[in-house]
């Protein structure tokens, strides 16, 4: 990440101090801040009056409720899909300001924007910040991050360590970062942060397992460029509800558990499976990204698929537990090609049907192949025809397996129904 001054598009930026010089007429420079004591804010700020800001990524109107105006003349509305904000009075502006609820919530197949430590520590997601002036075309990729935290709080962004503030530009679906007390743990394999109340129970279960998981994928997939983080953070709740979520993003990988103080994982095969998906999503190497939501079953289900040989490999005592999740997830496919799609299905809010169909799809490739690791290689070659200019999409993945690992026409067509493709 390049700091202090950069040269972009005629104007220089100045992030340096949190401080604007002059900012690109369509880049808003956005700041989120932890109080000391008046929690958590996040403003944003142009260079020339706007009528709105225009939130990049609306997967449901949450932010009405958890993002409040600290000014009354302002309000968030959602409009078509989108989360907008502006005065009240229709009149420009160049800065607004928002309170924020800095709590785990689950957005659908987006990542939480805050994911809390039991000691008071947090990590944030800052592709939850992203957002335009007056409008998102869907082309931007560059924003102006910012952030403040007490002096007696540490700052990580990117294996970097901060006090009480830094900048950087960000870039596709963000990033992690940390605000607390811990320090980075330096593993031989990945460098972690994992909360307190995890270190004897999944936390150790990561530490004796990950490394192996991550030996079995580098022997097909190669050695992970970076060194990459492990954050494993838990919060409590006091409603009753209770249960995880993982995700990955560049040379980033983290896990969050939510439930009542005495919450611990019941099944250990179902947690070594959520570790194992998650370690599969650092070695796939995307080459884009998937063209529509329903193309994401490509590297769900591949997740999936890579899952289910680590644990076969490395833990075979869990043998009736893999195969009845994947009995399992055959059942559910084989019922909604019957009377259903995927798109439909995700536009019903169903997006566990991207990992059981994508599970589906690869196992039936993976019988179909007369050789070994099938999947793997077919990975390989989705990933260097898309690097080449072809697309992420369903369709160059079925195409593939038909022409060069043996799936059958009948199998190819009917999970072409299955996905929408006509």
């Amino acid at each position: 990440m390049r700091r202090c001054l950069i040269q972009m598009s005629f104007y220089v930026i100045a992030l340096c101090g949190f401080s604007i010089s002059a900012v690109a007429e369509d880049i808003l420079f956005t700041e989120i801040e932890k109080h000391a004591d008046l929690g958590w804010t996040v403003s944003y700020q142009s260079k020339e009056p706007i009528k709105a800001v225009v939130f990049a990524n609306s997967p449901d109107d949450s932010r009405l409720k958890r993002w409040l105006p600290i000014s009354s003349e302002f309000s968030v509305n959602y409009i078509n899909g989108k989360e907008i904000a502006t005065r009240k009075d229709g009149k420009p502006f160049s800065l607004v300001r928002f309170q924020l609820t800095p709590s785990y919530i689950h957005l659908p197949k987006s990542y939480a924007p805050f994911s809390p430590f039991s000691d008071g520590g947090m990590l944030v997601h800052s592709g939850r910040f992203f957002a335009c002036p007056n409008i998102c075309s869907g082309s931007e990729n560059i924003w102006a991050m910012a952030i403040k935290a007490p002096v007696d709080d540490t700052i990580i962004v990117g294996s970097q360590t901060y006090l009480k503030k830094t900048s950087w530009w960000d870039k596709n679906d963000g990033q992690k970062f940390y605000i607390g007390k811990q320090r980075l743990n330096y593993n031989e394999d990945y460098i972690s942060i994992v909360d307190a109340k995890l270190t004897k129970t999944v936390g150790r279960q990561l530490d004796t397992i990950l490394p192996r998981m991550m030996s079995f994928l580098e022997a097909t997939y190669g050695v992970i460029e970076n060194k990459p983080m492990l954050f494993a953070s838990f919060g409590e709740t006091s409603d009753g509800s209770f249960g995880r979520q993982g995700g990955v993003l560049p040379n980033q990988v983290f896990m969050h558990w939510y439930g009542a103080a005495t919450y611990h994982e019941q099944n250990p095969a179902a947690t070594l499976w959520f570790f194992a998906h998650e370690a599969a999503h650092m070695y796939q190497k995307m080459a884009g990204q998937a063209v529509t939501p329903v193309d994401n079953w490509l590297h769900e289900g591949h997740a999936e698929m890579m899952a289910k040989k680590i644990m076969l490999s490395l833990v075979p005592q869990y043998q009736h537990f893999v195969e009845a999740k994947v009995a399992q997830a055959k059942g559910n496919c084989l019922g909604i090609m019957k009377s259903s799609s995927l798109p439909e299905q995700v536009e019903a809010g169903n997006y566990q049907a991207l990992y059981d169909c994508g599970l589906y799809i690869y196992s039936s490739i993976e019988i179909a192949y007369p050789k070994k690791h099938g999947t793997e290689s077919l990975w390989v070659a989705l990933m260097a025809q898309a690097r080449n200019g072809g697309q992420l999409d369903s369709n160059e993945l079925l195409s593939l397996a038909q022409e060069k690992y043996s799936l059958s026409k009948k199998d190819t067509d009917d999970f072409r129904r299955l996905i929408g493709i006509n």
